[in-house]
């Protein structure tokens, strides 16, 4: 008998979810399930797994969620818990996995697709391109840490969380890929988050001026780091009084190192780069598949629109990406961008996959590649418009 692969159902779960215990030693399995179950937008059929002989022996999870990009949200499918039974690894069943995956978003609407990894080679071979992103490392400072006061650290109260909610709204506003938060999602994310790893200890901290919460943090310490997993913190000085508190719940536990995925241009990682000698390392974990590039472009209309008005509102050319023989035109009439059919007679720029992410996202590499490409003047002008160098924003405690 053939293995295939197929939705998994309410009563095969716990098989599945033993797939995912065994084959993660250091995860445990309640994370597996609090993880899938607590997230507002879960459904059991949005696991695939791989029926070989009657046995489960692989599973993946497509999280359904949606990231920022300026005023517009994008779609994606996060993949998560992709687990083969040890016993049965190297049979290719990751591979049939990840191709029904694919098949599915593209039917559900996904036009992209996230994942961290450690694996990048695995999913490289089925589309999916690194992001670059970026690694904090320091050591806290020694000494006095100077701060004007007026500020409290204090742990989160379920009555702080519309303030905090809209501090998280306030710095995602501008950004690309921060995941969009519901209010449900964020009582998810208490839930699950401290289920990762159990020897750690969560904090979930805000700060508070005159009753006012004005900024918040989410940090896991283990015995060899501080990891910054979320930081609501929009003003360099209002991370003085985290880093104070940081310090000393590291210090009690013997740890003097400090990390987190922070873009370069965050407050935080300015502060951090002053008072604790901080730098970023590029990091590859994180990795983005191109599903539909229709479907891409026509939901980042709204910023796209916005980056129209702020920049170059006169009409503008009509062009055609083609990304890996998939095709859409891109008209650029006065303050509009619209998506549609290419006719025929419009420039043609045509772009990798990877390259086409790239430029979308933000990243260095999308420039790079037009500056390769013979491409009209007036259309790369406008592709720089449309698609400005902006750092990607991820935060840790999203991680699926």
């Amino acid at each position: 008998m053939n293995p295939t692969v197929y939705p998994l159902t309410s009563n095969r779960r716990d098989e599945a979810l033993d797939v995912t215990d065994r084959a993660f030693d250091d995860t445990p399995r309640d994370y597996f399930e609090r993880h899938q179950s607590a997230d507002p937008n879960w459904d059991v059929s949005q696991s695939l797994v791989v029926d070989d002989g009657g046995a489960i022996v692989g599973h993946l999870w497509i999280a359904d969620r949606a990231m920022h990009y300026g005023d517009a949200r994008v779609r994606f499918g996060g993949l998560a818990d992709v687990a083969v039974d040890p016993a049965h690894r190297g049979q290719g069943h990751a591979g049939r996995l990840l191709d029904a995956a694919v098949e599915r978003m593209q039917a559900d609407g996904q036009p992209l697709s996230l994942l961290s990894t450690g694996t990048p080679d695995v999913y490289a071979s089925r589309g999916w391109h690194p992001v670059p992103t970026a690694r904090l490392q320091a050591e806290f400072p020694g000494g006095d840490i100077e701060w004007a006061g007026g500020y409290v650290v204090r742990p989160f109260e379920a009555a702080d969380l519309p303030a905090v909610m809209d501090i998280y709204t306030d710095i995602a506003s501008d950004r690309i890929g921060p995941l969009d938060r519901s209010e449900a999602y964020w009582h998810a994310l208490m839930d699950w988050v401290p289920r990762i790893a159990p020897e750690t200890d969560i904090a979930f901290d805000v700060l508070v001026q005159v009753r006012t919460v004005v900024a918040y943090a989410i940090t896991e310490l283990s015995d060899e780091r501080l990891e910054i997993l979320d930081g609501g913190i929009q003003y360099e000085d209002l991370a003085i009084p985290f880093l104070n508190v940081w310090r000393d719940r590291a210090a009690a536990r013997g740890v003097n190192r400090l990390t987190g995925e922070l873009h370069p241009a965050s407050e935080l990682f300015d502060l951090l780069r002053k008072r604790a000698s901080a730098s970023i390392e590029p990091t590859r974990h994180l990795m983005v598949r191109l599903n539909s590039l229709r479907g891409a472009l026509e939901s980042v209309v709204p910023e796209l629109i916005r980056r129209r008005r702020r920049m170059a509102p006169l009409p503008g050319p009509a062009f055609v990406l083609n990304v890996d023989g998939e095709t859409a035109r891109i008209e650029t009439p006065m303050v509009n961008v619209v998506i549609g059919e290419p006719v025929g007679n419009e420039p043609v720029v045509e772009l990798t996959s990877g390259q086409f992410l790239d430029l979308y996202l933000g990243a260095p590499g999308g420039y790079e590649a037009l500056d390769a490409l013979n491409i009209p003047p007036h259309v790369d002008v406008y592709l720089r418009r449309l698609f400005p160098n902006s750092p990607f924003m991820y935060w840790r405690a999203d991680r699926f």
